[in-house]
């Protein structure tokens, strides 16, 4: 008769390496966590960054996105290092991520203009929201050290660290999806939607690939960074070429102010031919670049990732009630902005509407 295989302790210890085995934040939980934040956030932090706007994103960052996720995991007593996945990334994973992010750019930038485009349809016109950035030498800094840094840190300990694992009962691949759509959502800008989307599931995707709560901080780090380069460069650009009185600084200013679809209508066909096909080269190598760093990436890491075990048994509704509250009030603050976007009311009657119910 063939002897079965015995199993030790050594070998349980390594299944379960291998396998999320431990106390994740509940799906009622995570969803009254992101209520919470969306509810203080839209609240506290747009009176803060009126106040001061680097003093108030510092503090919103920290105190109102970064506070409760931790608080909360320390309250309820989880293991902090096992929910959040605070494992060392590994330099070469840092590397790699460093190049993912660059050649995403133009792949979420299509997308970007995607959104524009479809925008501009329905109600004639988009706008673009840039966060202030003074053309200051300090400037750079203090939008780096903001916008990237706190950033990275805060938002991802709360959606990448604790929402998404709450999350993990569905399966990896629809805990990454669903906590990148709230991500999405809590940026309150359905013009920007989609590529938003996209930037919250690269980041959910590295997480889970390589295990570690630092890759996504540092992907998020790298993209915004980046963006306040390029913003801040431009800012600089447009600053000297006004002095030095060089002609056609409104066309580039036109596109940078969320006008690129007009100009684009005022080029020559071959202009406009000209535009298209650069883009999509660039669009195109970006694309197959992107795609060979991510399986490169995932394949470097097939021995950090753990098995996200899927709870097969159905989801109480009441355990997504939770989530109802931050979701409601997202969702008005859209519909009152797209009634200002589609001229049903003005700037004056939405901030009226926002200041009845106290925001």
């Amino acid at each position: 008769m063939e002897e079965k295989p015995r199993i030790n302790n050594d070998n349980l210890e390594l299944i379960n390496e291998k396998k999320d085995y431990f106390r994740k934040p509940s799906l009622w939980q995570v969803g009254a966590l992101f209520s919470f934040v969306v509810i203080i956030f839209l609240y506290l932090g747009a009176r803060l960054q009126k106040w001061n706007v680097n003093y108030g994103l510092f503090l919103s960052e920290v105190g109102l996105i970064f506070l409760p996720p931790v608080l909360f995991l320390i309250i309820f007593k989880f293991d902090v290092k096992k929910v959040l996945r605070i494992n060392k990334p590994g330099f070469l994973n840092l590397i790699l991520i460093f190049g993912i992010m660059i050649f995403s750019l133009p792949v979420i930038g299509v997308l970007n203009l995607l959104n524009f485009w479809i925008i501009k349809q329905i109600f004639g016109r988009y706008e673009i929201f840039q966060v202030p950035l003074s053309t200051e030498s300090w400037g750079l800094l203090v939008g780096i050290l903001i916008i990237g840094v706190l950033a990275g840190i805060c938002e991802e300990t709360l959606f990448r660290g604790v929402i998404q694992r709450g999350l993990e009962r569905f399966g990896a691949a629809k805990s990454i999806l669903i906590t990148a759509v709230l991500f999405g959502l809590m940026h309150m800008d359905f013009q920007r939607f989609l590529g938003t989307f996209l930037l919250g599931a690269l980041f959910g995707y590295l997480t889970y690939k390589s295990n570690s709560i630092f890759s996504s901080m540092f992907a998020h780090f790298a993209n915004n960074s980046i963006a306040v380069c390029l913003m801040y460069a431009s800012l600089k650009a447009n600053e000297f070429l006004k002095q030095s009185g060089v002609n056609g600084i409104d066309s580039v200013e036109k596109i940078s102010n969320g006008d690129i679809f007009e100009t684009l209508a005022s080029m020559s066909r071959i202009e406009i031919i000209g535009f298209i096909v650069v883009y999509a080269i660039i669009f195109c190598f970006s694309a197959i670049w992107l795609y060979l760093l991510l399986r490169f990436f995932a394949k470097h890491n097939s021995n950090r990732e753990t098995e996200v075990p899927r709870d097969e048994r159905s989801i109480p509704v009441r355990q997504l009630v939770s989530f109802i509250p931050g979701l409601l009030l997202i969702l008005f603050y859209d519909v009152i902005d797209i009634l200002r976007m589609g001229n049903i009311i003005d700037q004056s009657t939405m901030e009226q509407i926002l200041r009845s119910i106290g925001l």
